[in-house]
């Protein structure tokens, strides 16, 4: 082969990652891929549901709903449908405002990308086959780039920027689009993809939960592009302007060139309480310490060790300035407290109105934050916590949480994925529809279009 010829037919990093998303299918899924995304499909359901009622989500609602569109899919629990772009987006405001979704250990939320897989899914009349393949390759894509981003400067960026690549790549599969196309695709969503990263900074606003959702929203706008005819940079991520460069600081092309056996999908872990991923082993090892009978009252002074992830990630908040839903489940204090308060973490915990009560505010004053050796020896991926509490009486109980309930490393059960589903779903749903739903969402493969699903995740009175 001659170098020229060479030269012309090397592929740039959209195309290749273009090509195995639109190879991959989901006959190549092993057993616990589908299982997984189906239990993340699940999960999301319920966070969406449980945040129907949200303000910020409402907000984004009546928006979308005065503006009209389309009628090609329905947002989780409402009884109307619209264009699939703002579908994406209504759904993935609801999937992500209260911070109940899943993460994984880079800190990304991957399960937005079930936002673009329902609404295009619906949209096209694909199957529960389709819309799962959907899921898997929005979260191969997303924390394959965040890992391949890792060794770079991407602090100064959001990390739902890596949502708007993944969301196209979804979209792009369930719209049938050749590999030219979804690398279109990728360049035009990636063009506008980088988030600034202040909208995790300081005084969190409403948006820190809408970051990601206007990401699979573009995402999925620009595969809907791509698909009519427009094209991108496809140098996007490797450019000398590129992603690579500007955002990601460094960038490991390997990573996203090939499609590997290694599904990104089982890296998912769901959360078990209702706050930031960062906040799931502390409170875990508060819980341990009221497990003993330890009560609010008795306690003098309570010590969080840990790792250097979540040590530096607390540096921005402010233990004394929480007046915001959003500064509280960002709050290792305060979740702490809350945990040691009450025995449990709940979504009535994050409420404005209950933010400055006397017990809570008494309780977060004795927190105090410290590095933990041996959290920080661990590896760099892990986000456990050492938590120490003093009581008035010189008693000292400490409990250790490296990998917290719902953790890759320490899945909760089928049977705890339906309580947290059902405890988000059954005040919207009522109790027989809400069981129905996760049959159909964990039997998903089995179903020939979404219209079923999606009739039966209407909120009752309907929306």
């Amino acid at each position: 082969m001659s170098f020229l010829r060479e030269i012309l037919e090397m592929k740039t990093l959209a195309e290749e990652i273009a090509l195995w998303v639109s190879e991959l299918s989901f006959e190549e899924l092993p057993g616990d891929v589908i299982r997984r995304a189906k239990e993340v499909l699940l999960d999301s359901l319920g966070c969406a549901l449980g945040a129907l009622n949200a303000v910020p989500v409402r907000m984004v609602r009546e928006v979308v709903r005065e503006r009209g569109g389309n009628p090609q899919s329905t947002p989780v629990g409402v009884g109307w449908k619209t264009s699939c772009d703002q579908a994406t987006f209504v759904d993935g405001m609801a999937i992500r405002y209260l911070d109940f979704n899943d993460y994984s250990t880079s800190g990304s939320h991957a399960s937005m990308n079930v936002a673009p897989a329902l609404a295009l899914a619906e949209a096209r009349g694909l199957s529960g086959k389709d819309c799962l393949l959907g899921i898997v390759v929005g979260y191969d894509l997303q924390l394959r780039l965040r890992e391949a981003s890792a060794k770079g400067k991407t602090q100064g960026w959001d990390h739902s920027t890596s949502a708007h690549y993944s969301a196209a790549a979804v979209a792009g599969k369930l719209l049938g689009l050749p590999p030219a196309k979804i690398a279109h695709a990728l360049a035009i969503a990636g063009c506008h993809a980088s988030t600034l990263g202040e909208v995790r900074r300081g005084k969190l606003s409403m948006w820190k939960g809408g970051a990601e959702a206007m990401g699979v929203k573009n995402g999925a706008f620009a595969a809907l592009l791509a698909g009519g005819g427009l094209t991108g940079p496809l140098t996007v991520l490797e450019g000398k302007h590129g992603y690579g460069q500007l955002v990601a600081g460094a960038l490991e092309p390997e990573l996203l060139r090939e499609r590997s056996g290694d599904f990104q999908i089982l890296k998912s872990c769901i959360k078990a309480w209702p706050c930031f991923f960062l906040g799931q082993a502390p409170i875990a090892a508060a819980l341990k310490i009221r497990g003993h009978g330890v009560l609010p009252e008795q306690i003098k002074k309570i010590t969080v060790g840990l790792g250097d992830l979540a040590y530096k990630n607390q540096q921005r908040f402010s233990k004394e300035n929480i007046s915001t839903r959003e500064d509280a489940d960002h709050s290792i204090p305060y979740c702490v407290a809350r945990a040691l308060l009450h025995g449990d973490l709940r979504l009535e915990h994050f409420a404005e109105e209950v933010l400055k009560e006397p017990g809570l505010l008494e309780l977060l004053r004795k927190v105090t934050l410290r590095r933990d050796a041996k959290i920080r020896a661990l590896a760099p991926e892990t986000i456990g916590a050492r938590v120490e509490v003093k009581l008035g009486d010189g008693r000292v109980f400490q409990e250790e949480v490296i990998y917290p309930p719902g953790h890759a490393r320490n899945p909760l059960s089928e049977e705890g994925l339906r309580k947290k589903f059902f405890m988000l779903a059954e005040n919207v749903l009522g109790k027989d529809r809400a069981a129905e739903a996760a049959e159909m969402a964990l039997h998903a493969e089995e179903l020939s279009n979404l219209e079923p699903l999606l009739d039966t995740l209407r909120a009752q009175p309907a929306l």
